[in-house]
């Protein structure tokens, strides 16, 4: 049966892409999530869904790989330029494969198509009746694709807007996975700023000598002695003056 690796390794229809992803094991959710992004395509990719025609890849559209451990079945949601969803596709398979770098699903033909807005059809039964026909699958595998189909179908009816919450998280996951690669130091060099500003606030020591030297200039000194203390004051400021713009361009 055919393999798939969620990152989209071996699609020719993509010149460049970008690719991250993130193994998650909490209690919202326990498996891989993939993120591609198609940076350049030799040509944008058309398809119908439930008697739509709907473009799913083109330049800068991007792909959510939603691939849950120990379940049988996968998910890509296919997203415009502008991060809007344009179609939920549910892969059936044999088995999911979430070893981190080489993340790929088993595929077992039968796929289930669903709209943002709840339509959906179920797809690709001839491609599982010529796999069991061939001897590829198991006449269990068959009715396995079938139970599993229609296990997702009725969740779908019953609430599909929860199915579309636990999707969001794996994109929200993915996209601060995304977001921190590109930025690994960013919160080391906050601190680093701050540290640095307060090191250099050294001007109160000087500040605050020099007026007293003022206060406490005696009165009883002649004119003479007041000029010439005076030209002395005016020369220790001027040095201090340098002595002070030197600190401060050396820091």
């Amino acid at each position: 049966m055919k393999v798939k690796y969620i990152d989209k390794r071996h699609w020719r229809r993509i010149i460049d892409r970008e690719y991250t992803e993130v193994k998650v094991n909490n209690n919202k959710f326990k498996g891989i999530i993939g993120l591609v992004t198609m940076k350049k395509v030799r040509e944008p990719l058309e398809v119908t869904v439930v008697g739509q025609n709907i473009i799913v890849a083109d330049d800068n559209y991007q792909w959510l790989q939603i691939l849950p451990e120990k379940k049988r079945y996968s998910i890509t949601v296919m997203l415009d330029d502008k991060g809007n969803p344009l179609e939920y596709y549910f892969d059936i398979n044999i088995k999911n494969v979430t070893q981190k770098g080489n993340a790929r699903t088993v595929d077992l033909c039968l796929d289930v198509l669903v709209l943002p807005d709840g339509q959906y059809e179920l797809v690709d039964q001839d491609d599982l009746e010529r796999a069991l026909e061939s001897g590829q699958i198991t006449q269990k595998q068959y009715h396995e694709a079938y139970v599993i189909a229609h296990q997702l179908m009725i969740k779908i009816d019953d609430d599909f807007q929860a199915m579309q919450d636990r999707i969001m998280y794996c994109f929200y996951k993915i996209k601060q996975k995304s977001n921190t690669s590109k930025h690994p130091f960013q919160k080391k060099h906050v601190p680093h700023k701050a540290k640095d500003s307060k090191n250099k606030t050294h001007k109160p020591k000087f500040s605050s000598k020099h007026p007293k030297q003022d206060k406490h200039v005696k009165h009883e000194k002649s004119s003479k002695s007041e000029k010439t203390d005076k030209q002395h004051k005016k020369g220790t400021f001027e040095q201090w003056s340098k002595q002070t713009s030197h600190k401060t361009s050396d820091n």
